[in-house]
């Protein structure tokens, strides 16, 4: 899936189309610049999920955990691999006690070339092209690990 979004609203919306889609277990991977809409296509994410609060960047808390009222998906686990360079880095947040739970979604921003991901996890790759007030364009696609 392609599409061009010209304001956060419709890059949310473009998530929320994502979100009906999610049943738990999905590792979401979204790449792009800095500034690009990585946060803010969570955000969509989180509020079609039923997140009780408002998503935030986790740029330095590196991850957030936002409950959800959703039938299946009870945890929406964002994750912000700007700030780490090490692959022990990845590993000390327990990472892998997410990745994979029926009842988690896990969405990573900057994720790291390897990720301790079963085979055979569901894998949503989110490419998002522009910056500053240029339109963006969202590549979804759907894979597995």
């Amino acid at each position: 899936m392609e599409k061009i979004c010209r304001t956060a609203d419709e890059t949310k919306r473009v998530a929320k189309d994502l979100a009906l889609t999610l049943t738990g277990g999905e590792l979401v991977l979204l790449d792009g610049a800095l500034g690009a809409g990585k946060t803010t296509f969570v955000q969509g994410l989180a509020e079609a999920l039923g997140a009780k609060t408002s998503a935030r960047s986790p740029t330095f808390t590196v991850m957030n955990i936002y409950p959800t009222d959703h039938p299946s998906v009870k945890q929406l686990v964002h994750l912000d691999f700007y700030r780490l360079a090490k692959p022990e880095e990845v590993h000390a947040l327990g990472l892998e006690d997410w990745l994979g739970r029926a009842d988690a979604v896990v969405a990573a921003e900057w994720p790291p070339e390897t990720l301790p991901v079963s085979p055979g996890t569901p894998v949503v790759r989110v490419a998002i092209r522009g910056t500053g007030t240029d339109p963006r364009e969202i590549t979804v696609e759907k894979t597995t690990a």
